[in-house]
């Protein structure tokens, strides 16, 4: 965890505010966001979707990084009686391209 007063924190909060790209990376960023983005944009998708895409992510890590996408906006969560649902919000969608570059680059 880093120090709220540390440089390493004063200049990461400079980045995020001022250069939209390492704020986009800083949204995908993390193990197992990306094929999460990725599943969403074929469709809505459930949290046991989600674990049959991904068998081997332990439940609290999928919990956290979903929470994560929707803390910051990418991703609309509702409840029902008997499971969640998952769908990218408009501000996700707008990854589509960024995404879709991401997956097809070659090296």
């Amino acid at each position: 965890m880093r120090k709220e007063n540390s440089s390493n924190a004063h200049n990461e909060r400079a980045l995020l505010s001022n250069c939209t790209a390492f704020k986009t990376l800083s949204y995908i960023s993390g193990r197992w966001k990306l094929s999460l983005l990725m599943r969403l944009l074929k469709g809505d998708a459930s949290y046991s979707d989600f674990k049959l895409l991904l068998p081997d992510i332990s439940d609290r890590t999928l919990s956290k990084q979903l929470n994560e996408l929707v803390g910051d906006g990418l991703v609309l969560k509702q409840k029902s009686k008997t499971s969640s649902q998952y769908s990218l919000t408009a501000k996700g969608r707008k990854l589509e391209e960024v995404l879709g570059s991401l997956a097809t680059f070659q090296h």
